[in-house]
């Protein structure tokens, strides 16, 4: 039983942290602190926490659910998860750095 303990408290931790990070964000969105972007930062994060939960339910030898039904799944969520992470960093980058257009060298 302290087996699958320890074999799951690392994912239940990064399910927490993800959820926690997920209310965070659209908290502040709802709150109007930060720009609607930040959206994709929480849906990512959201599909991550099911990812991890899934993770530590499936962990150890007698875990709740057997991995075999749930692997396909933690890979799609995964893999979204991932893509909407990059996706709010790639707008998060272009809306902190700014192009200002000068006038030419010697003119």
């Amino acid at each position: 039983m302290m087996d699958t303990l320890l074999l799951a408290l690392p994912y239940y931790v990064c399910s927490v942290a993800a959820f926690g990070t997920t209310c965070i964000a659209a908290l502040s969105v709802w709150r109007k602190i930060y720009p609607r972007r930040i959206l994709l930062l929480a849906a990512g994060c959201l599909c991550l926490g099911v990812s991890f939960f899934l993770i530590a339910a499936t962990a150890g030898a007698h875990g709740h659910i057997a991995r075999g039904a749930v692997a396909v799944s933690i890979r799609i969520l995964d893999g979204v998860g991932g893509v909407l992470w990059l996706t709010w960093l790639i707008l998060a980058i272009r809306g902190a750095v700014r192009v200002e257009k000068g006038h030419p060298a010697g003119g």
